[in-house]
């Protein structure tokens, strides 16, 4: 199936990133196809978001989808290993996702 045609106009996503002053900006996404880990690492390099935490531990980030109150994780790989993209999540141009930081003890 050819998700280009279905995509032709553009892919806009609102974006709420927890811990930040960025709540629901409108992100333009080059390319739904792009796996999840892409997306993230796009994301933080775009936002200048930290990578270690103020300890100097990684900073480790996942997407998240609010669905009927509750926030759901877009895993990055599934149950076969295969990488995720927004794509696989049914992820339409408008819907609203959370970028939240984990912090990793070192």
């Amino acid at each position: 199936m050819d998700n280009q045609a279905y995509y032709d106009e553009e892919f806009i996503i609102n974006l709420t990133i927890d811990g930040t002053s960025y709540e629901e900006v409108e992100v333009k996404v080059s390319d739904p196809n792009k796996t999840i880990r892409d997306q993230i690492n796009s994301i933080v390099q775009v936002f200048e978001l930290p990578k270690m935490d103020g300890g100097g531990n990684p900073v480790q980030y996942v997407m998240g989808q609010v669905i009927d109150d509750e926030d759901v994780i877009l895993e990055f790989e599934d149950d076969e290993g295969r990488e995720m993209a927004l794509v696989d999540y049914n992820i339409q141009p408008g819907d609203h996702l959370h970028l939240i930081s984990i912090p990793i003890a070192g």
